[in-house]
């Protein structure tokens, strides 16, 4: 799978556009950027926190950033739903009988959040994929060098 850098807003510009105006584009865009300084809420319990650094320590790994500092509230509530998650999947395990329907209802639903959340954040790689925008590709006519134009 090839990785790249998607390309700046200003590169997918339509039309002829001056040096100018693209200088422009791109100073308007770098300031729509956010600062990336994740850090788990006090809120989180200890395995949510857990998560919470495990997620933004493989996103460093990632050339471009997924998530900055306004997604800390999804990051937050899927490393919650992970946590909560866990200790449902425990007490089913070891839980009693009369109480596992409602744990499965439970579980259930901290999977959907999970799913949710890390569908906005771009966890999984068919997420990923939908993030990164695709370079426009000119086609040229091969045979256009041999018209006479009159």
């Amino acid at each position: 799978m090839a990785r790249g850098r998607p390309p700046k807003l200003s590169v997918l510009s339509t039309g002829k556009i001056g040096k100018e105006k693209i200088k422009e584009k791109q100073e308007k865009e770098s300031k729509l950027q956010a600062k990336c300084n994740l850090k788990p809420p006090t809120w989180l319990s200890k395995n949510a926190e857990i998560e919470f650094n495990r997620i933004v320590k493989a996103l460093e790994d990632v050339e471009f950033n997924l998530i900055d500092n306004l997604d800390l509230s999804i990051l937050a509530i899927y490393a919650q739903a992970y946590s909560q998650y866990l200790d449902l999947t425990e007490g089913i395990k070891n839980g009693d009988p009369d109480e596992l329907p409602k744990l499965y209802r439970n579980q259930k639903m901290q999977i959907d959040i999970i799913l949710q959340c890390s569908s906005k954040l771009g966890l999984a790689i068919s997420d990923r994929l939908r993030l990164v925008v695709p370079t426009e590709k000119k086609e040229t006519n091969p045979f256009l060098q041999f018209l006479d134009e009159k």
